[in-house]
């Protein structure tokens, strides 16, 4: 009896294991990454004008390419100079409860995701 149950908890922490390591993988492979020395472009933000447009804003080189994507062409709206990333305080990021700290990080994430769409 303790063996199937030392079974039981051994493959319920094998599930949650893969789950965390599918996750973590998922999370790499989709998230917005900053560009590393060997890409030259990165999409920073992309918003839906319609069932199959966009207008997409991507980085290339430091510039900031504003383009409407259809699914028969791609054509350039705008082009500008990247913003310069905000540092943000350690000391107010560290200082107060965990509660405090999500919130701060959430409304900063916001924030910066906000200006970038």
């Amino acid at each position: 009896m303790n063996l199937a149950l030392l079974g039981k908890t051994s493959l319920a922490l094998v599930v949650v294991l893969v789950c965390v390591l599918g996750c973590g993988w998922l999370a790499r492979r989709v998230g917005s990454r900053p560009l590393s020395p060997g890409k030259l472009l990165r999409v920073v933000s992309s918003t839906g004008v319609g069932q199959r447009e966009k207008v997409v804003i991507v980085e290339v080189r430091g510039q900031w390419l504003v383009l409407g994507v259809t699914p028969q062409q791609v054509t350039a709206l705008a082009q500008m100079d990247a913003p310069e990333a905000e540092p943000v305080p350690i000391t107010s990021a560290l200082d107060g409860s965990f509660a405090e700290r999500l919130t701060h990080a959430l409304k900063h994430n916001l924030t910066r995701k906000g200006r970038s769409s």
